[in-house]
């Protein structure tokens, strides 16, 4: 197996290559972002900065290299990002319209949150919230409950969960546990974590992320703090990274997300929600927003108690939230766009009045 392929190079990569025509190039992988550097491993290793013109070319900070993209190097100098297969983003924090992009070229997502009455961070809204990421991604999405040892039911919660989120595979792991943490974890997602193929592990602050990646790893690789006395978790991850696992399987783990709103749109909700959007389709009318509107299949769905209506609240809601940041997301294009014919009109401007002088 080549070094690009152990690292999750294919066809897909390999017809960009061929477009691009650069000899000069070397293709790599980046496994580290810090603060304008990006450690990459493949046909070069090591740490890297983007270009002048690459930087001058990029319309967003989405257009720079998020960790799992593949990129072409000279010299240390990345010069180019191939198109990705996937893309992991959600709205960067504050009030700024940006998209930050938190992995690329992901195959598999695993949502992580986690049980016991102490430190539970079991909130179905909230996972709805990151499926809504996961299926706009292209991505997989696997919810992983943690700390099922701290849970006095925990197949129990799983099984409530399923039935909220139809379509959706829900596992139970204690990674922390000796009898089920290693040996659980690799047993439960192994299906997942195959040669070659990207996994990210999403998920709130202190549910356990950094000690799965350890159980999977097989070592301390990551810095694990116990959860504060208030049960609130702390962050322990600082940086994207991604890592190699004993078995081929590449893993991304990410910090905490204190802030998640998904950078998404209303298909993206749909799919989150696919129970909901089949049942629509059973609808008297097309257009019915399931709120009195007569023969509403999903109205009757909640009312014969098939369907919570906590979700179908939480789907109208992130529906608004969509078309909320839709618009600012327009509002904000349409400003750019004025900006730069105003920089064209004044620039062109101050030509004729060059022009005007010297004649």
């Amino acid at each position: 197996m080549s070094i690009l392929v152990r690292f999750g190079w294919n066809a897909f990569f390999e017809e960009q290559r061929e477009r691009l025509g650069r000899s000069d190039l070397q293709f790599a992988r980046v496994v580290e972002e810090q603060r304008g550097a990006w450690r990459v491993a493949g046909e070069f290793d090591g740490w890297t900065e983007v270009s002048g013109r690459f930087r001058h070319e990029s319309a967003s900070g989405a257009d720079f290299p998020a960790v799992g993209d593949w990129v072409g190097v000279s010299a240390g100098i990345i010069h180019a990002r191939l198109e990705r297969k996937s893309t992991v983003s959600r709205k960067a924090a504050g009030r700024a319209v940006d998209e930050q992009v938190v992995a690329a070229n992901v195959d598999t997502i695993f949502l992580v949150t986690a049980l016991g009455e102490a430190t539970s961070d079991l909130n179905p809204r909230r996972l709805e919230r990151y499926l809504t990421m996961v299926w706009e991604a292209g991505a997989v999405p696997v919810v992983v409950l943690n700390k099922a040892d701290l849970s006095a039911d925990p197949e129990g919660e799983a099984e409530s969960l399923r039935s909220r989120l139809p379509f959706v595979d829900v596992v139970t792991v204690s990674a922390l546990r000796d009898d089920a943490g290693l040996k659980g974890c690799a047993t439960s997602l192994g299906l997942y974590l195959q040669p070659a193929q990207t996994v990210a592990l999403v998920g709130s602050s202190g549910v356990g992320k950094s000690t799965i990646v350890n159980r999977l790893l097989g070592s301390e690789a990551q810095r694990v703090r116990d959860i504060a006395a208030d049960g609130r978790g702390r962050h322990t991850t600082t940086a994207r990274q991604l890592l190699e696992l004993p078995g081929g399987a590449l893993l991304i783990d990410t910090p905490g997300m204190r802030e998640l709103q998904p950078w998404a749109d209303e298909s993206a909700v749909e799919s989150a929600f696919d129970d909901i959007a089949a049942l629509a389709l059973e609808c008297r009318f097309t257009d019915c927003m399931h709120h009195g509107e007569p023969d509403c299949a999903v109205a009757a769905a909640v009312d014969g108690g098939r369907l919570d209506p906590d979700r179908l609240e939480h789907y109208r809601r992130l529906l608004r939230e969509m078309a909320f940041e839709e618009r600012k997301r327009d509002k904000s294009a349409a400003a750019e766009h004025k900006r730069r014919w105003k920089q064209m009109h004044q620039a062109q401007k101050a030509l004729y009045t060059r022009r005007e002088r010297l004649e």
